[in-house]
């Protein structure tokens, strides 16, 4: 992988599979995420969007197949390792520290790199400033669109290159949404890039440069998200017409 070449993607899978007791789960995956750019991963429940995810982070091994990230080889690595290298995952339903100061629930997320952590927060100041007022508030007391906000910033703090979201806008307003995907295409121009799955199908895939249909894990169909929205199969298995 020539990593000089500007098509050259950032995330690369190749005949990614994984059992449980014989059981395929994922079958045969493949699919590449090119820097900067909002990818999105969609499908109807236990499709085995959350398993891909989580092998990509690392937390799931014992597959067979390929992922490269940045040009290495990260399929057998731990998760930590995964971090470390610039690979972020932020999983479905992940909660705040509630005891915690929304300032040590975000300073958490920068374990693994201290350094340059000021700055990776006052970013996530700029995403979020709705949190700038309650940085020494216990983070349980805040609302559930602003703990939101916490977990997604909490993500940032390690300052990612790939950034995985795992149903993002679970239990959010319409005008949440809306305002999450604005901070995700702001993400992307700033070098972020993300690797989406989600149930607000129409959401996600409006801005999704590249998208990905999951079904019984198999990857179907892949092409421009909102290309992927006419598509009367994705339609008709996930009743969006």
């Amino acid at each position: 992988m020539n990593l000089d070449e500007p098509s050259s993607p950032l995330l690369e899978v190749q005949h990614l599979s994984y059992y449980v007791q014989k059981t395929a789960i994922l079958t045969d995956i493949a699919l590449t995420v090119q820097p900067r750019q909002i990818t999105a991963i969609v499908g109807a429940d236990g499709a085995g969007k959350t398993t891909l995810l989580k092998i990509l982070s690392g937390l799931i091994r014992d597959i067979s197949g390929k992922i490269w990230f940045a040009g290495e080889e990260i399929g057998a690595l731990p998760a930590w390792e995964v971090v470390k290298r610039g690979l972020v995952y932020v999983p479905e339903g992940m909660r705040v520290f509630p005891q915690m100061s929304v300032l040590e629930n975000l300073e958490v997320g920068a374990y693994c790199h201290r350094e340059g952590m000021a700055e990776r927060l006052a970013r996530v100041l700029q995403i979020f400033p709705e949190l700038q007022d309650h940085l020494s508030q216990p983070a349980g007391l805040l609302s559930g669109g602003q703990q939101r906000m916490v977990t997604l910033g909490r993500g940032l703090m390690p300052g990612p290159r790939l950034l995985l979201l795992d149903e993002p806008f679970m239990g959010l307003s319409p005008k949440l949404i809306t305002r999450f995907c604005n901070s995700f295409r702001d993400l992307a121009q700033d070098g972020v890039t993300l690797l989406i799955s989600g149930q607000h199908i129409r959401r996600v895939l409006k801005i999704a440069e590249r998208a990905y249909i999951l079904e019984e894990g198999r990857i179907t169909r892949a092409g421009v998200g909102v290309d992927l929205l006419q598509d009367s199969h994705l339609q008709e298995i996930l009743f969006i017409s």
